[in-house]
């Protein structure tokens, strides 16, 4: 797929350096820089480039944007390589990325078995075979060839099955559907380009694309929720000048018309959750939560903080769930002898054990701030700080340390108050683990002394957090930020009303925001 397609799921990425080749210098055969901006405001660049060095053609990405969280400003870089031959067939995919110290390196061979699919993190390596896509698919190189061929051919719809790094080695289907023809300023005066609506299958929202007569994209758009991201063609020294960013986190949260301030320690809730364009994605019925849909556009949300969802047998054997992986390096001297210390002298029963990991993750991380943009499990460990993703991924970890099986659950979290936003929901990760014969949720952003999970929580997804699906998990929460409305009817048993009390100081939605607030 084209790189300009691949931007929304290119902010759960980073870096990435290929290693010095021998030999005759590759051939450029193109060569692009694209500004990039979220919400109008500046916020990175993006370079890509395809070269030929003798038999091989290789599409190389790398994008660098800047973004806020609540104030604390995160950089996410990504770098990727596809390497095939000029008939399209592949050969390997190079990649490195990790906002946080550590760099994750991977490295995907195309075998007879499938695509061995290989991380390297702080000297820890996890391999795993994933299957490869059906039969059929394109290599970017021969896709952007068949995709130019047939625009040009005047085609009125392009369709294709093409692999991205950006999601994992996975299939994605790419659908381009010519909307006309216009023109462009890219600064230096309009360009006249036909414009192309693109669907593709990881994500809900289409994207915009504007062609050029030779096939070069010079600008691109993509509704994330919490703003548009746009890529526009520019210059190297325009496209990397510096920035100050654009606030990311404060857009994503979800106001709620009462007030539910008695949810935040709740052992059951009950919610309506609707999309407001009508069409809402599959809510996941797993751990405390169950979830009935009541339309296309939405459904209710039942959450019991004591209650368990039974494990399948292809959960029970699926190996992802205890394995090592970049992510959640189980494996890491310091994390088993966390674990170790965390059970020792606890209850022999499971979940008491699964119940001090969660204590002890909570207490280990002892400074909880924004500051990371989803760490490792081995870093947070090191670092002993983080946000909720740090606390989700090494409690993964500590659990798989101790033989538990485990993954991360993504979804939101209400929130009470956190500045300018108050009364609202806010995306979140935790942990959910195998205990006995049912899935549990553990959250160790929670206190210490208190549960191991609350009825405040709704959850959208989950991720083995393994090198073959992670992107792929957390594209998901793409498509519902900025679509999704929440109602909360029922708190422990008692309804709640339809408006927070008149005279009350807590925001609703569509009250005026707070002084300061981000709208």
């Amino acid at each position: 797929m084209p790189a300009r397609a691949r931007l929304p799921l290119a902010v759960a990425a980073a870096l990435w350096a290929a290693a010095a080749c021998l030999g005759a210098p590759p051939e450029v055969l193109e060569e692009h820089w694209y500004r990039l901006t979220l919400a109008g405001s500046p916020c990175g660049w993006m370079h890509e480039r395809t070269v030929r060095d003798g038999d091989a053609i290789r599409t190389e990405t790398e994008s660098n944007m800047q973004v806020g969280r609540m104030g604390q400003a995160v950089t996410v870089r990504s770098r990727n390589v596809f390497e095939e031959r000029p008939d399209g067939t592949p050969v390997r995919v190079e990649t490195e990325r990790g906002t946080g110290r550590d760099v994750v390196r991977g490295r995907w061979a195309f075998t007879a078995k499938g695509i061995e699919v290989t991380q390297e993190q702080g000297g820890r390596t996890a391999t795993q075979v994933v299957p490869a896509p059906a039969a059929g698919w394109l290599a970017p190189a021969a896709a952007d060839r068949f995709v130019r061929a047939r625009e040009s051919a005047g085609d009125a719809v392009v369709r294709y099955v093409t692999i991205d790094p950006e999601s994992g080695p996975t299939a994605v289907t790419v659908e381009r559907t010519r909307v006309g023809e216009s023109s462009v300023d890219v600064g230096e005066g309009p360009v006249k380009c036909t414009e192309w609506r693109v669907a593709i299958s990881l994500l809900e929202r289409p994207t915009g694309e504007w062609v050029r007569a030779d096939g070069v994209a010079v600008k691109s758009t993509v509704d994330l929720g919490v703003g548009v991201l746009e890529s526009v063609l520019s210059t190297r020294e325009a496209a990397t000048a510096p920035i100050r960013g654009a606030e990311v986190m404060a857009r994503t949260f979800i106001e709620l018309p009462q007030d539910a301030r008695a949810i935040a320690s709740a052992r059951t809730a009950e919610l309506r959750v609707r999309a407001r364009d009508g069409t809402l994605a599959d809510v996941p019925s797993a751990g405390a939560q169950s979830f009935a849909r009541s339309g296309a556009g939405e459904g209710r949300v039942t959450v019991d903080a004591a209650r368990g969802s039974a494990v399948s047998e292809a959960e029970r054997a699926d190996a992802r769930f205890t394995a090592a992986s970049a992510m959640v390096d189980c494996g890491d001297a310091r994390i088993k002898s966390l674990a170790a210390r965390a059970v020792d002298g606890a209850a022999v029963d499971p979940r008491a054990r699964a119940s001090s990991l969660r204590r002890a993750t909570h207490a280990h991380l002892r400074t909880k701030n924004l500051a990371k943009g989803l760490a490792t499990a081995s870093e947070a460990a090191e670092s002993r700080a983080g946000d909720c993703t740090e606390h989700a991924v090494l409690l993964a970890a500590m659990l798989r340390a101790q033989g538990i099986p485990a993954r991360v659950a993504t979804g939101l979290c209400y929130v009470a108050d956190a500045g300018t936003v108050r009364n609202a929901y806010g995306w979140h990760m935790w942990t959910q683990a195998i205990v006995g014969n049912e899935w549990v949720d553990l959250d160790a952003t929670l206190p210490a002394d208190g549960a191991d999970f609350v009825a405040s929580r709704l959850m959208t997804g989950w991720s083995a957090a393994d090198g073959g699906s992670i992107d792929a998990d957390l594209a998901r929460i793409v498509n519902m930020i900025g679509d999704l409305e929440i109602d909360v009817v029922r708190i422990d048993g008692n309804e709640v009303g339809a408006r927070a009390p008149a005279g009350s100081d807590v925001p609703t939605r569509g009250d005026a925001p707070a002084k300061g607030a981000t709208p």
